[in-house]
């Protein structure tokens, strides 16, 4: 996938630096639930907790997509698919 102008910049850090905390945040919510509900439990939580950041994650990168798609249609420029497909 071609890289965005700008992914470099202090909101990507940030996004990066979030997503790193809430594996974090994760990792230890799903210690404390094996230690409480035992470890069937807890890998059946993680595994929701990963499907449902999975969703959040592609409707961020659409939202994200579609902004991008306007702003070079509002410079005139073609838009051109961010991920390398045609449709």
């Amino acid at each position: 996938m071609p890289e965005m102008p700008g992914s470099n910049s202090e909101m990507w850090k940030g996004v990066r630096r979030g997503a790193g905390w809430a594996v974090g945040v994760g990792a230890v919510l799903t210690a404390a639930s094996v230690l409480r509900d035992g470890p069937r439990e807890a890998l059946k939580g993680a595994i929701k907790l990963g499907l449902r950041g999975r969703e959040l994650a592609a409707e961020a990168s659409e939202q994200i997509r579609d902004v991008y798609a306007e702003v070079q249609s509002e410079q005139g420029a073609p838009a051109e698919p961010v991920d390398g497909r045609t449709s």
